[in-house]
């Protein structure tokens, strides 16, 4: 290629000048004690697409993530959702930004219907039509059941619908696939393909899965320890020859280890 990709797949660079993010993560840095967890993290969240944000455990994605959501300060650094720096009077901003985190929790004793019927009272939401979300996440038939007899596969879709009820135009999936059997995890890759291609909500997908969320995105963010070490377009990455995402992460393993 004689030009260079917006996001460099080594470098983790990205265009400033792109508009049309719906996310930007910009010299993110989190420190707990001595220890830096993030380290100066850059990189952008397209419109439209689904992106994964990949890596193994303890690499950081749930620090950021819960930076992003707003629950820890960042040491230093910005968060930008749809062009607005966030902090803690960026309440319009989090009405578009709906959030699953690993393992979502419900009252067991409630039906989906019911905790979702809570959930929109406590959030003041009675413009949404919980039928339809129960629909989307393919539980309409098990709405009236309670959420003490769900599979894991049914309460991580029931958890997407839990953020789906804010209709957002945004969503923030964390460890979506983590513990499901195959036919879980099929279901879970399906499920987000629609709400990216009919629904039309950009997606950003934090896993240490690469195999499995390389079937499903557009972009693809990877962090080690830390640090971005690519940020790239899918197709960008194969024209640079690059035939799976775990083989192109061990290889930049292997480099940041030569260092």
């Amino acid at each position: 290629m004689n030009q260079e990709p917006e996001c460099h797949p080594v470098t983790g660079t990205f265009n400033q000048n792109n508009k049309k993010a719906a996310l930007r993560i910009k010299n993110l840095c989190k420190t707990y004690g001595k220890k830096k967890v993030l380290k100066n993290l850059n990189f952008e969240v397209p419109k439209g697409g689904i992106t994964g944000f990949l890596g193994p455990n303890g690499a950081g994605k749930s620090t950021t993530i819960k930076i992003i959501a707003g629950l820890v300060a960042p040491t230093s650094g910005k968060v930008e959702i749809e062009g607005v720096v966030m902090n803690g009077n960026s309440t319009a901003v989090f009405q578009k930004l709906g959030i699953m985190f690993e393992a979502p929790t419900f009252y067991n004793y409630l039906t989906a219907r019911q905790n979702y019927e809570l959930l929109t009272r406590l959030q003041q939401n009675n413009a949404v039509d919980i039928d339809h979300i129960l629909k989307i996440v393919g539980l309409s038939g098990s709405a009236d059941i309670k959420v003490g007899e769900f599979s894991q596969g049914m309460r991580q879709r029931l958890g997407i619908g839990q953020a789906l009820l804010v209709q957002p135009e945004f969503l923030i999936l964390d460890e979506p696939t983590n513990a499901l059997d195959p036919l879980g995890r099929k279901e879970m890759k399906n499920l987000i393909l629609h709400l990216a291609q009919t629904e039309k909500i950009t997606i950003f997908i934090s896993s240490h899965l690469l195999s499995e969320i390389e079937q499903i995105c557009t972009h693809a963010v990877i962090i080690h320890e830390g640090k971005i070490l690519a940020a790239a377009a899918i197709d960008e990455l194969r024209e640079h020859g690059i035939q799976t995402l775990e083989d192109y992460f061990l290889k930049l393993i292997e480099k940041e280890n030569q260092c």
